[in-house]
C-alpha cells in the first residue's frame, strides 16, 4: 500500500530563541525533577594487576638460551614439513560383520607381507588391489601432503616413518591401509638472524607464563593476608599500584580490567565498601589477576543545583521549546482541519512500508493508519 502525504515538522530548536527562563524557574525545575540529576554510586579505588603480558616486558633473555632454542627447533620453525606416501586401501563396507572385517584384515595382512618382500612391486600391487579410486591407478601415490590433510591414524603412521619404510597395517574409518613413505620435503633451514626476533618473542612469552604461574599464588596470598594495603604485594612482585576515581558499578566506560563485571561486583560489595580492605584476587582474563581496595565510596544521590545548574538550565529550555513547538503544531493542525490555514504547503511524497524514508516510524504509522475513505485528511 502506498499513500501520498504532506508532512509539516515543528522543531523545538526553532523555538529556542523564544524561551525565557529565570533563576527561580531553574530552581523549581531542579526541585521538581530530581530523577534527572542523579549522581550514580561511585568509588575511588586502588588496584593491582598481575598479568603475563606485563611480565613479558620485564623478561631478560640469555643469548645462549636463544641460540640453544634455535638449534633445537630451527627445522620446525622454518616451516611445515611435507611427506609423500603411497598406499593400498582395502575398504570395509559399512555395517560389515566382524567376520567380514576380519577377512578383509587378513587379506590386507597377507598383502602387506608380500609388499615387504617385494617393495619394488608396490605400485603394481596397488593398481591390482587398492580400492581407493583416487590413487589406485597412480600406483597408490598420494603426492606430498602436510599434517592435517589426512585422518589422524594415517597421518601418525606416515610421519612416524623414515623414507622408504613400510608401516604396519593401519586401520581407519575407510578400511585397512598398507603405507609406504616415498619422500620427505623439508623447507630450507632459516638462519639464526632471520629467526631471532620470533624466537625471542616465543621465549619471552613462555617465561612470562611461567613467571605468572609462579607469582599467582604469591599475589593471591599476599593481598589476602595483608589486606590493609596493596603495597606489600606490589613491592614483592615489582608491580605498580594504580588508581581510579569515580568508578561506577557499570565500569564508567573504563577500558581494560576496570570494565570486568566480576571485579566490579567485588569492588562494590558491602564488605569491600565498609572494610576498605583488599578484595580477594579476581581472574579478569587469561593469565591475569586483579585485586582492588576501596579508598572512598559515595552513595547514589541527587546532585545539588550548584553542581548541575548548566545542565538543568539546558534541560528546562529544551522542555519549554518543545512545549512551544507542540502548541504551534496543534494550532496549525486546527487551522488546517478547519480549512482556514494560509501559506504554502510542503510538497507531497509517496510513502509505504516498502519504501525507505526518513520519516520517524510513528509518523509513518499515523499516515498509513488514517481512514482512506475520508481523504484528504490532516492528522
Amino acid at each position: 500500500e502506498q499513500r501520498q502525504v504532506r508532512v509539516i515538522p515543528f522543531s523545538a530548536a526553532d523555538q529556542a530563541a523564544r524561551v525565557q527562563i529565570t533563576d527561580a524557574d531553574v530552581e523549581a525545575f531542579h526541585k521538581d525533577n530530581p530523577q534527572l540529576f542523579q549522581a550514580p554510586e561511585q568509588a575511588d579505588i586502588e588496584y593491582l594487576v598481575l598479568d603475563a603480558a606485563a611480565l613479558e616486558r620485564s623478561v631478560t633473555l640469555n643469548e645462549a638460551d636463544v641460540r640453544a632454542y634455535y638449534e633445537q627447533n630451527a627445522q620446525r620453525l622454518s616451516g611445515d614439513e611435507q611427506r609423500r606416501a603411497s598406499h593400498i586401501l582395502l575398504s570395509v563396507p559399512a555395517g560389515a560383520s566382524a567376520a567380514d572385517k576380519d577377512a578383509v584384515k587378513a587379506k590386507a595382512q597377507a598383502l602387506l607381507e608380500q609388499v615387504r618382500k617385494e617393495p619394488q612391486k608396490f605400485a603394481e600391487l596397488a593398481k591390482a588391489n587398492s580400492q581407493d579410486p583416487g590413487s589406485a591407478d597412480l600406483g597408490g601415490d598420494l603426492d606430498f601432503f602436510g599434517r592435517g590433510a589426512m585422518v589422524k591414524p594415517f597421518e601418525d603412521a606416515v610421519f612416524g616413518l623414515n623414507k622408504g619404510d613400510i608401516a604396519d597395517l593401519v586401520e581407519t574409518e575407510f578400511g585397512f591401509h598398507i603405507i609406504r613413505l616415498t619422500d620427505i620435503k623439508a623447507p630450507p633451514r632459516r638462519s639464526f638472524e632471520e629467526m631471532r626476533a620470533g624466537i625471542e618473542a616465543d621465549l619471552r612469552k613462555q617465561q612470562a607464563q611461567r613467571l605468572f604461574a609462579e607469582s599467582a599464588d604469591i599475589f593471591s596470598n599476599t593481598v589476602y593476608e595483608q589486606a590493609d594495603s596493596l603495597q606489600p604485594a606490589a613491592e614483592r612482585l615489582k608491580l605498580t599500584v594504580q588508581t581510579a576515581k569515580g568508578l561506577t558499578r557499570q565500569g564508567n566506560g573504563q577500558a581494560g580490567v576496570l570494565s570486568n563485571p566480576r571485579l566490579l561486583e567485588a569492588v562494590f560489595s558491602t564488605e569491600a565498601i565498609n572494610s576498605k580492605r583488599n578484595i580477594e584476587a579476581v581472574e579478569t582474563g587469561a593469565n591475569q589477576l586483579v585485586s582492588a581496595r576501596v579508598v572512598q565510596h559515595r552513595a547514589a544521590r541527587t546532585q545539588d543545583l550548584a553542581e548541575v545548574r548548566e545542565q538543568a538550565t539546558a534541560a528546562l529550555k529544551a522542555r519549554r521549546a518543545g512545549e512551544l513547538a507542540r502548541a504551534e503544531g496543534e494550532k496549525r493542525l486546527k487551522d488546517l482541519q478547519a480549512g482556514t490555514a494560509s501559506g504554502n504547503l510542503p510538497a507531497s511524497a509517496t510513502v509505504s512500508r516498502g519504501i525507505q524514508t526518513s520519516l520517524p516510524p510513528q509518523v509513518l504509522n499515523a499516515a498509513l493508519s488514517a481512514d482512506p475513505a475520508s481523504l484528504p485528511k490532516w492528522i
